[in-house]
């Protein structure tokens, strides 16, 4: 949640700056002005739904989506653009590409992991309100 919530916010916060940076990516500034919204309200929807039990499987399922997709963006930025423009705030920004990729890796396993528990904890609490 805290992942979400602070990547959001520092886009929020210096968004003309995001707006900019998106926009010079060869694979994505076609969809620049949609994204620089976009991104932060999933991150902040993401972070509510975590947030609340009822949801937070749902949650973790956008938490993977998110950090998948980004993590296939930034293979595709390394491989297919000369130009790597970074969108990112805050302690982020001090990260090299593979240094980056490396970090969503990581986030993508907890999301995948997080799922997992959420699942069985899940079906142990169902299992123990039926006997």
């Amino acid at each position: 949640m805290v992942l979400f919530l602070y990547a959001a916010f520092t886009k929020l916060a210096d968004y003309q700056t995001f707006r900019g940076e998106i926009g010079k990516s060869p694979i994505i500034y076609n969809y620049a002005n949609i994204l620089a919204w976009f991104v932060p309200a999933i991150e902040i929807a993401a972070t509510l739904l975590l947030f609340i039990p009822r949801t937070r499987l749902i949650g973790t399922y956008i938490s993977f989506s998110i950090m998948f997709a980004f993590s296939l963006y930034i293979t595709m930025m390394m491989i297919f653009s000369p130009h790597l423009p970074c969108s990112c705030g805050g302690i982020l920004n001090h990260l090299g590409w593979t240094e980056h990729l490396v970090f969503n890796i990581i986030f993508t396993g907890l999301a995948v992991v997080e799922s997992i528990l959420i699942t069985k904890t899940s079906a142990v609490y169902e299992t123990h309100l039926t006997k």
